[in-house]
């Protein structure tokens, strides 16, 4: 039984594994694919629509205020405004090497979507004696604010209209004024009848208030600043992008804009009740107060990605004539440029030249040497291509040429196995002497010439004995 804390102590360790930049694929036609991705640093959208500057004006606070020997204080604040806006967060996401694809994340519950629209008033006075709070009057004290506050995730407005961001409120039977014909025309229209009395006291009135804000979002994309055509609607989709050419960093300035509805509308609903034969007739007039269809246009965010850049100088090699069995070597350079760490897949096609090692992984500014060795079993000429697929989007495969001969004569192992006598040079460094070359004429001179001097030596040492 595993005990409760393997499973943590496994999250740790695979946490604290150096993960590789590239990820290394093998593909059915035995070629290599190394992909990779990269997240840029958290951006922030934002805007905010203003149709009327928000403001109030009123006492603030209670004034004069309950102190001393004041029996009462009032309040009255009235408050107006129309705003709405939309706060935004997320990262970019870049994937290559195929092609920079440039894709947008929201970060989770980091969208927010507001709106704060119209007139607020509020009067009371208050008992400083006893603190009971007490309205100044009815017609003073009224709420027709539509307000809405919603948490949703960014980059998700993808122009589908079954699926829009949306922010609506309502004002619900808002009480304005209720009375009689003859209240509301003070009598000017007031016809007596005996028996029934004035018919303009038959008819009732009332007037109340309804009314709804609505706000619709949709449309919506990412748009490149310098290139305004390349635009994404969907987080499934992309900017396509070109990698740098030079350098290895891409810096992105991007900027947000999405299609928004608005419209405010508020509804006086009119009741006409006929007492005598209790009939109520309602009447409805809409007021459409703020309508809009506008394009937002958000503020412009820098989105920046670090990219490998892979580097061989020798893009060619071709080896020494090498008897069949032997072999020859050499070695080349890969150099990372970039800011990004780079994984190389090296891959040859050819079994005549070896490869060692296969695979690199190098950190920005580091290097590698590839030993490459020609070991060929038979006759002939040679050639082949080592490939080297990096995460380098710019150049993601990279070839190198190799040739090289092999046979059992026109080499210098052959012509030794074949009675040649090789010519040796020995140059004596500093020393003023002129250079002696030592070949197969010359042999036989030398060799009777060292004769010469041992039997002289052995001479001198014989005499100095028999003395």
């Amino acid at each position: 039984m595993k005990s409760l804390w393997t499973t943590p102590f496994l999250l740790l360790l695979f946490l604290w594994i150096p993960l590789s930049a590239g990820l290394i694929e093998e593909q059915e036609d035995g070629s290599y694919l190394v992909y990779d991705e990269q997240y840029s640093e958290e951006i922030h959208f934002d805007y905010k629509h203003t149709l009327v500057e928000p403001n109030s004006v009123g006492t603030g606070g209670w004034v004069p205020g309950c102190s001393g020997i004041m029996p009462f204080s009032m309040l009255i604040n009235l408050y107006y405004g129309a705003e709405m806006g939309v706060e935004m967060r997320g990262r970019g996401l870049a994937k290559w090497p195929d092609a920079v694809k440039l894709y947008f994340e929201g970060t989770p519950d980091g969208g927010l979507a507001w709106m704060d629209y119209g007139i607020e008033m509020e009067s009371k006075y208050k008992n400083c004696y006893t603190g009971d709070e007490t309205e100044i009057s009815k017609w003073l004290n009224f709420d027709l604010r539509f307000f809405d506050r919603r948490v949703f995730t960014p980059f998700l407005l993808d122009g589908n209209v079954d699926n829009p961001v949306s922010l609506e409120d309502s004002i619900d039977t808002f009480h304005l004024w209720d009375g009689t014909l003859d209240e509301l025309t003070g009598g000017a229209l007031s016809i007596s009848i005996p028996f029934v009395g004035s018919l303009a006291n038959l008819i009732h009135f009332s007037f109340d208030l309804d009314g709804k804000m609505f706000v619709e979002m949709f449309g919506s994309r990412l748009v490149l600043d310098e290139k305004a055509q390349r635009s994404i609607y969907a987080d499934k989709q992309y900017i396509l992008l070109d990698p740098p050419l030079i350098g290895s960093n891409l810096d992105i300035p991007v900027h947000y804009e999405t299609k928004v509805y608005y419209e405010t509308i508020l509804i006086l609903s009119i009741d006409v009740t006929i007492k005598i034969i209790d009939i109520t007739f309602p009447i409805d007039i809409p007021i459409p107060l703020a309508k809009g269809d506008e394009i937002w246009l958000f503020d412009s965010q820098n989105v920046q990605f670090d990219f490998p850049a892979i580097f061989i100088q020798d893009r060619a090699h071709h080896f020494a004539n090498t008897v069949p069995g032997d072999e020859d070597n050499w070695e080349l350079m890969v150099e990372n440029l970039g800011e990004r760490a780079m994984d190389v897949q090296v891959v040859s096609d050819n079994s005549v030249f070896l490869l060692v090692p296969k695979t690199i992984h190098l950190e920005p500014g580091e290097s590698h040497a590839v030993r490459v060795t020609f070991k060929p079993y038979q006759e002939g000429d040679n050639s082949g291509t080592i490939t080297f697929y990096s995460n380098d989007p710019v150049e993601p495969v990279t070839r190198v040429a190799l040739s090289g001969g092999s046979s059992e004569s026109d080499t210098q192992w052959s012509k030794t196995q074949e009675g040649d006598k090789p010519e040796y040079k020995v140059k004596q460094a500093e020393g003023g002497c002129a250079q002696i070359a030592v070949d197969s004429t010359g042999r036989d001179g030398v060799s009777m010439l060292l004769l010469s001097l041992l039997f002289a030596l052995s001479f001198v040492v014989v005499r100095r004995r028999n003395r």
